[in-house]
């Protein structure tokens, strides 16, 4: 069974995401907050795939990314960015450190669909 790991601040979010893709068969792990979610990346099973919103306190999705694109075991887990308005165009991470990005609000079939294009 294939696993994701959410990191997303908006309780909300969190669940439908987990909801939908628990129902879709993955085994779901998830993260309020950028430093939980580096640490279940660092002290868990690896995930096969990491959707991750942008702004977060403390440690932002870009952090997130980029630490996961530093560290080699890591580096090659593909990232789905999920996130609100971004003002900023630095706030994201460099093209080519993830593999998709959805705006809030997403179509859930869309999001469902490029977890399973990632990880099969």
């Amino acid at each position: 069974m294939a696993k994701v790991l959410i990191i997303e601040d908006e309780p909300t979010i969190k669940m439908i995401l987990e909801e939908i893709l628990t129902d879709e068969g993955y085994s779901v792990s998830t993260a309020l907050d950028g430093a939980t979610g580096l640490h279940k990346l660092h002290t868990e099973s690896l995930p096969d795939i990491v959707l991750v919103d942008l702004k977060m306190p403390n440690v932002s999705g870009r952090d997130v990314v980029m630490e996961m694109r530093s560290v080699p075991e890591l580096s090659k887990i593909p990232v789905i960015i999920i996130s609100g308005a971004v003002y900023d165009p630095e706030e994201f991470p460099p093209v080519g450190t993830y593999q998709a990005s959805f705006g809030k609000p997403f179509d859930l079939v869309e999001v469902t669909d490029k977890v399973k294009d990632l990880i099969g």
